[in-house]
């Protein structure tokens, strides 16, 4: 495993890439196509005035929070909050691809996007990096 100023340089670029994505999803309704911002993150929610649109904006404020100063102090919350944050859009583009049938083709590269990531974030050299023993998750 490659390592950057003593951090696995993977988790430099998932830090980048989290948010970059969470830019294009509060702003691509906006710029492409004219609409009022949502995040569809989780769910595509139809306004930031809706409760569950907060909720939102501050799972994905503290998301930020983790990926740089969690992953940056080598904490295992932030590992795991990073884990239990993508597994559920994940879920629901397994939900949107098989149930609802919206949007297959772009589910589908989230949907391997955050597979990859979960399992990198599992793999026994990040584990170690963030001070987890060999027999926990």
């Amino acid at each position: 495993m490659k390592y950057y100023k003593g951090k696995p340089i993977g988790l430099w670029i998932l830090a980048v890439w989290i948010i970059l994505s969470l830019i294009y999803y509060y702003t691509s309704p906006i710029l492409i196509w004219g609409m009022e911002p949502s995040s569809y993150a989780l769910i595509n929610f139809s306004g930031w005035l809706t409760i569950a649109g907060w909720i939102s904006v501050i799972l994905d404020i503290f998301l930020i929070y983790a990926v740089t100063i969690g992953f940056n102090n080598a904490k295992n919350w932030a590992r795991i909050y990073t884990m239990i944050a993508l597994s559920i859009p994940a879920f629901f583009s397994v939900y949107f691809i098989f149930i609802e049938r919206v949007w297959p083709y772009e589910r589908y590269g989230w949907l391997v996007l955050y597979v990859i990531v979960i399992s990198y974030l599992m793999m026994s050299e990040v584990r170690e990096y963030f001070g987890v023993k060999k027999w926990l998750l």
